[in-house]
């Protein structure tokens, strides 16, 4: 094994890690496609450090060896900087000015030693190979073995097909999402904005609108996984604050969940036009990066970081390439794009000749920040935006489109029919802490059914209930209501 400890396969074996390292933590979630520059960058650098560092050593191994620890350095110094901004937001040592500082000084002691050293380094060389070979190993191993769980466990909630039903009884059922719509109460508290002549619309048309309806959580991940868990979440952490990372391994618990493989065997056709991709049910919406995997990414090139969280005070030139997230989903044209593509998905799958029962998830962004467009569809010059007046925009944009599906949806079908339209939490953008926690959990809720029967549907109905009510009401269930608990994540 003497190649080991000539040869510096650390430099490659490095970035590998990082790549394999997140996708053990995110299986199944990252499209690469997305992020091919981004991973060019993060293989390049190690390289890019040691041909430097060359100019000063005119030796190689001596070049890789420095090349290596300030690339590990950019890799993870973005960890540490969001550790110490999180448990020491004012301290000297989370500002970056200190830790460039520190880092400029501990190369340069990394640097003399280095080149004091006699030896050819075979022996740095062979244990670095050899550690980061196993590291990533390990968690390839791990990938592929299914012991990669993720950080959130979810309760149990076992759910078995139902004996005797008819499958002329079986509702198409149709679960739509607004994100971040939120309760009438809050629109006119926060916004001064009477939103009861639309609920008095859905009314008339036969929908049962909750009046005091709340989600369980404050974030999308959260509060769907625990809707199609039909459960709470066991570990969901309310007391520290989360981080990209922590926070897109929640998409993990919605991925595999109970209810789709259940309602699978109730032999219904399954249409999934959602954020989240579902275990043997992948989302259609499949061209825009959703959950800002390429920021993610930046979190682990400390330039790249760097830039992200100034950018508002460096030069445009420096600053463009970074933030020029053309595959995110809350670019402009993304954007727009993503919910008119959600919407034709959604009449087609609605009107699509079916035999079988039929259940349709479609999750808009809109209401959502951010806010592009007014109520009519037309762009919002910058120097007339206010981010009030752009939610209210959002939700009267939003309030017409829900008049036109409902209308499409509530044509006569053979089958009965079941529609719930939701926010998966309520508004996002308070600026004050104390109201935060009042603001963000009130939401839309309005039930369909074509029986007329809503005496199962309380007042007070909370998200994490919502398949509990369904399946008691159309599958002869007899889950018990969970009692309403709320978890504001950081």
């Amino acid at each position: 094994m003497t190649f080991l400890r000539r040869y510096a396969f650390f430099l490659i074996l490095l970035p590998l890690f990082v790549v394999v390292h997140l996708e053990k933590e995110l299986t199944g979630l990252i499209h690469y496609h997305f992020i091919y520059d981004r991973l060019v960058a993060l293989f390049l650098l190690p390289f890019l450090f040691t041909g430097l560092f060359y100019v000063l050593y005119k030796n190689w191994k001596s070049a890789a060896l420095l090349g290596f620890a300030v690339s590990a350095w950019a890799f993870f110094l973005g960890d540490i900087k969001n550790k110490f901004s999180e448990q020491f937001p004012e301290a000297i040592w989370s500002k970056y000015s200190f830790l460039f500082a520190i880092s400029i000084l501990l190369f340069f002691f990394i640097g003399i030693w280095i080149k004091r050293r006699k030896q050819n380094h075979s022996s740095t060389y062979f244990f670095l190979n050899i550690l980061f070979l196993l590291f990533v190993l390990v968690d390839i191993s791990m990938i592929y073995g299914g012991q990669a769980k993720g950080r959130y466990q979810m309760k149990d909630t076992e759910l078995t097909p139902s004996a005797n039903l008819a499958d002329s009884s079986k509702p198409d059922i149709f679960y739509i999402i607004f994100d971040a719509y939120a309760a009438s109460s809050t629109l006119r508290i926060e916004f001064s904005y009477d939103n009861s002549p639309f609920e008095n619309e859905l009314t008339a048309k036969g929908f049962q609108v909750i009046p005091e309806s709340r989600s369980n959580y404050n974030y999308t991940a959260f509060s769907l996984s625990s809707v199609f868990h039909l459960q709470y979440m066991a570990n969901a952490d309310t007391t520290l604050k989360i981080h990209d990372r922590e926070y897109l391994q929640a998409l993990k618990t919605v991925q595999e969940n109970p209810l789709i493989p259940f309602l699978a065997l109730e032999e219904y056709a399954i249409h999934n036009h959602s954020l989240f991709d579902i275990k043997g049910h992948p989302t259609t919406r499949t061209r825009s990066d959703k959950w800002g995997i390429r920021e993610l990414y930046d979190q682990y090139n400390i330039f790249f970081k760097f830039i992200r969280d100034l950018n508002h005070q460096l030069p445009a030139w420096m600053t463009n390439p970074v933030m020029d997230d053309r595959f995110f989903v809350n670019e402009l044209k993304n954007r727009q794009e993503y919910d008119s593509l959600v919407y034709n998905d959604l009449l087609q799958s609605a009107t699509y000749p079916e035999p079988r029962p039929r259940f349709i998830y479609a999750h808009f962004l809109t209401p959502h920040p951010p806010f592009h467009l007014d109520s009519l569809g037309q762009p919002i010059p910058e120097q007339e935006f206010d981010i009030k007046k752009g939610y209210v925009h959002q939700i009267a944009r939003i309030n017409r489109f829900i008049g036109q599906l409902t209308d499409t949806l509530l044509k006569p079908r053979a089958r009965p029919l079941v529609i719930i339209l939701q926010g998966d939490h309520g508004y996002t953008t308070v600026t004050d802490k104390v109201l935060k926690k009042e603001r963000m959990f009130p939401n839309l809720q309005a039930w369909y059914f074509s029986s007329g029967n809503y005496e199962k549907l309380p007042p007070n109905l909370t998200n994490v209930n919502t398949f509990r009510i369904l399946l008691n009401t159309w599958f002869k269930k007899d889950l018990p209501i969970l009692h309403n608990e709320f978890y504001f994540i950081k």
